[in-house]
């Protein structure tokens, strides 16, 4: 689930910009649908990883008008295993507060119910790139919670896009979890004029 809350338009000149841009740009506030996985913006270049026939792709867009942020989510598998992966990406004066993967196993609470052995939080270096990863355990597999370290724009408090999700595995070694996420491709323009399924808006809380 996506917490919109997290995010904000940067001022009140913006947020006339962002109603206007909304009726010209495509841009759909509101709006939840399911997006066929070849089109989605979350890619993987190994070979491995793919999502069933009955897996599903989605994209979110922020309810309010003034917050214009889109959000992609996957199902996805692996040897041995499964996961969850988003990418969030915001336009037009909206920018993201980056949390800690702290907050990212928070919203995960409801599938990752029965977990075990939750360790502290690291951060992890794979490709040049940190991540910060939290291990736990789900029915007896291993598992973690991930979050990339993104780059702050340089004008606003905030980041441009967020990448985040979760992994469990028979046996998620830091090996198996390098080649996993340094596989992942983020690409917006993929989505651009794909089919999509119209889904209904899941209400907060």
């Amino acid at each position: 689930m996506v917490r919109w809350g997290l995010l904000r338009g940067v001022t009140m000149s913006g947020l006339m910009t962002l109603a206007a841009s909304c009726q010209t740009t495509g841009y759909n506030s509101g709006e939840r649908v399911e997006i066929d996985c070849e089109r989605s913006p979350i890619q993987s270049g190994w070979g491995d990883v793919f999502t069933p026939p009955w897996g599903k792709c989605h994209r979110t867009t922020a309810s309010k008008v003034e917050l214009m942020i889109t959000s992609h989510s996957r199902y996805f598998e692996i040897p041995g295993g499964y996961g969850y992966a988003a990418y969030q990406s915001a336009d037009k004066n909206t920018y993201i507060f980056q949390q800690s993967v702290r907050d990212i196993a928070r919203l995960y609470k409801n599938r990752t119910r029965g977990s075990l052995g939750w360790e502290e939080p690291r951060t992890e270096s794979f490709a040049g790139q940190d991540y910060q990863v939290q291990r736990f355990t789900l029915r007896r597999q291993s598992c973690a919670v991930y979050l990339l370290n993104g780059a702050p724009m340089p004008m606003y408090p905030g980041y441009r896009d967020r990448v985040f999700g979760y992994v469990c595995a028979n046996r998620l070694e830091r090996e198996v979890l390098e080649r996993l996420l340094t596989s992942f491709s983020y690409d917006i323009s993929r989505a651009e004029s794909a089919p999509v399924i119209l889904l209904p808006v899941k209400k907060a809380g």
